[in-house]
């Protein structure tokens, strides 16, 4: 479910971090990176957003945000708002910051968010994703986070991390195949506690669209009963980015490596979900579900004319029980195309459209920001 939450739109420093254990997604504002914004001066900024996803279908909205800079080294900061609605009558409502301060060497996030998500829950494991039967429902909650991270050595940022989020689950249908209903009855309303590490690496040239540099990010959490959560596990999730610059073509070269791991006690809706747009496209985001994940792609973006550009992308990954139980004949391939238009040169924001194939059948994508 965490993911579900940017599907819609990814607004703010914090909201892809609240509703989301990664904060990569096409972002619809350039606030989720330690890099500069490449803007020169501060001030407010108001888009509307246009988001289409095989999960939550065609949804519209709005951010609006506030860029401030505390010295003349460190990069912008920005607090702001933004929310969602979709034709599946999915909504979200999210607002936080990001602060950096001490020449860039110290930052300080914080945010909130409020959701009610409508989906297709299809089960735990491979089997269950590729059996195509699923059960919709409905989840509503709420999610805060606050996190503290500073400079260890150059690009290497570590410091703590505190989390909540509470989820009330309803059936929409009781006509499934009773395995999946079953497993949707599961943990239907549950609060989840945790402390945990940050760690960050980012040498990108900007936090939009970069075209060199490298990206990553560890959160390892663990949820106790001594902080109020109700289940008592731990996970850890990290990616890692690299973005090259094709000089002689013009182009950019973007690689993506994922992992994820759940412990066993974790609830059915906080497993590692395959499908989230940047790892892989071409999934309905959380078909594909266990306690351990991991993906693999790579990204050609090359200019066109004006403003127009072209992107094509494929790669591999899978979910299991365990990183042991990962099967080479349980892979799961994406592969797709797209067309972006560059509609800010101050913030490299591009609005695009894409079509992504996996094992499934196509998928398509109206998205503001790139995949990652």
């Amino acid at each position: 479910m965490r993911k579900f939450l940017v599907a819609l739109v990814a607004f703010a420093v914090t909201s892809s971090e609240l509703g989301a254990q990664d904060p990569t997604p096409g972002v619809d504002l350039p606030t989720d990176a330690r890099s500069p914004i490449t803007t020169r001066a501060g001030g407010f900024v108001g888009l509307p957003v246009i988001r289409s996803t095989p999960t939550f279908g065609f949804g519209l909205g709005a951010v609006g945000a506030f860029l401030f800079q505390l010295d003349t080294v460190s990069p912008q900061s920005v607090v702001g708002v933004g929310g969602a609605y979709s034709d599946t009558q999915s909504w979200i409502f999210a607002g936080g910051g990001r602060v950096y301060f001490e020449n860039g060497a110290r930052d300080g996030a914080a945010g909130f968010t409020f959701f009610n998500l409508r989906y297709d829950f299809f089960g735990v494991g491979f089997g269950d994703g590729k059996a195509d039967q699923s059960v919709p429902i409905t989840q509503s909650g709420d999610a805060q986070m606050i996190n503290f991270t500073g400079r260890l050595i150059g690009p290497l940022f570590v410091g703590p991390q505190l989390f909540h989020r509470g989820v009330a689950t309803s059936l929409r249908d009781t006509s499934a195949a009773q395995n999946v209903l079953a497993l949707a009855k599961t943990d239907q309303n549950y609060n989840i506690n945790a402390i945990g590490v940050l760690t960050a690496y980012d040498s990108r040239n900007r936090s939009e669209s970069p075209n060199h540099g490298t990206y990553g990010e560890l959160d390892a959490m663990f949820a106790r009963s001594w902080i109020g959560t109700d289940n008592s596990y731990n996970w850890y999730r990290g990616w890692i980015n690299q973005y090259v610059d094709l000089t002689s073509i013009k182009s950019v070269l973007a690689f993506r490596l994922t992992g994820c791991s759940v412990d066993r006690n974790a609830p059915v809706w906080e497993l590692c979900l395959y499908g989230i747009d940047p790892d892989l496209r071409g999934y309905v985001a959380g078909r594909y579900r266990d306690r351990t994940m991991f993906t693999t792609q790579g990204e050609i973006r090359v200019p066109l004319f004006d403003r127009f550009s072209a992107l094509a992308f494929a790669g591999i990954g899978t979910i299991a029980s365990s990183f042991s139980a990962i099967a080479m004949d349980q892979l799961l391939p994406s592969s797709g195309v797209g067309a972006h238009y560059l509609v800010s040169e101050s913030y490299h924001l591009n609005v695009g459209a894409e079509v992504a194939w996996g094992i499934n059948g196509p998928t398509f994508y109206l998205r503001l920001g790139d995949a990652y």
